[in-house]
């Protein structure tokens, strides 16, 4: 049994399966954790949820910033990007049963940082914004002082 953990699918159904060719995948023996962005940027958004969601308990898949980006949009939350390629997804008959199995993936919490600012009537109950001020302000007083700020990520 093997546990792959694949991130930034991003549409890409054909690159997907031709990984997991390569891996020589066994959906009867392993394991996938998709970490992230299953949509968007690629052709195939909706064939790589439909495929995703047909795994069933052998994937694990956490949201990604394009996922929500898509169900927020479906929703009303989000306007569509010219960038966005999720068109398929919007236009697929089944999009209602792809968003909900989205919004059914279990989600503790969403951390932004403060650097876009996000009104308070935008944020979810679910929404947390760090500050990332501290961080900065240590950068600058390290520059400064000519000690180096790379030290300060192994303290």
């Amino acid at each position: 049994m093997a546990t792959y953990a694949i991130g930034d699918v991003q549409g890409c159904f054909e690159e997907l399966r031709s990984l997991l060719g390569e891996l020589n995948f066994d959906r009867g023996r392993d394991h996938l954790w998709f970490v992230g962005d299953l949509v968007n940027r690629g052709p195939e958004s909706a064939a790589t949820l439909r495929f995703v969601r047909a795994l069933g308990a052998c994937a694990v898949t956490v949201l990604g910033n394009h996922d929500l980006h898509l169900v927020a949009h479906v929703h009303g939350y989000a306007r569509q990007r010219n960038d966005d390629t999720f068109g398929d997804v919007l236009e697929a008959s089944d999009r209602d049963e792809l968003v909900d199995w989205l919004r059914g993936l279990p989600l503790t919490e969403i951390v932004f940082t403060n650097t876009i600012p996000l009104p308070p009537e935008k944020r979810l109950p679910n929404m947390r914004v760090l500050s990332v001020a501290p961080l900065l302000g240590e950068v600058i007083r390290r520059a400064h002082e000519g000690r180096s700020v790379g030290e300060m990520f192994n303290e």
